[in-house]
């Protein structure tokens, strides 16, 4: 089968994407609503990301007949969570460079955020937020894919 040759970081790299783009819709629904400035309802967003992860996780292994190597798992959580933490990150910018100045300053007056908290350091923050929980993701979703018999059940 040809699959066997598909890399974990291309599998990483697309469901990134997919849960990049995920998460830009998610907060441009917010801001329509007129949620954006309760800033608790971002961390809902780590749904996408964990379902997200475990999908790639499992597309993954079922591509390579049932056999993932652990490190591979932990590789396909970070990288899907540094792409899709990426993606939003550089949405932030353009967002609050353009029509978006108030969420920034929502984000200071936060008790979750510093008041210091500028553009670059939302940039890095929001990337280190997405890359480090997507490892962890993996390592928890590891224990239950490491083994051959544990896969994804099948749609119905």
């Amino acid at each position: 089968m040809a699959y066997k040759n598909v890399s974990y970081q291309s599998v990483a790299i697309k469901y990134g994407i997919i849960v990049g783009i995920v998460h830009i819709v998610y907060f441009l629904l917010m801001w329509a609503l007129g949620l954006q400035e309760i800033v608790e309802l971002s961390f809902f967003s780590a749904v996408f990301l964990i379902v997200g992860i475990i999908v790639a996780i499992s597309r993954f292994k079922k591509i390579r007949d049932g056999k993932i190597q652990y490190f591979q798992g932990l590789g396909i959580g970070a990288t899907t969570g540094a792409v899709s933490s990426i993606i939003l990150a550089i949405f932030l910018m353009i967002f609050v460079s353009t029509v978006g100045q108030e969420y920034l300053y929502s984000l200071q007056t936060s008790y979750l955020f510093p008041e210091s908290l500028s553009k670059l350091s939302l940039f890095l923050t929001t990337i280190v937020y997405g890359t480090i929980p997507g490892l962890f993701i993996a390592f928890i979703a590891m224990q239950w894919f490491k083994r051959p018999d544990h896969t994804m059940p099948e749609r119905i």
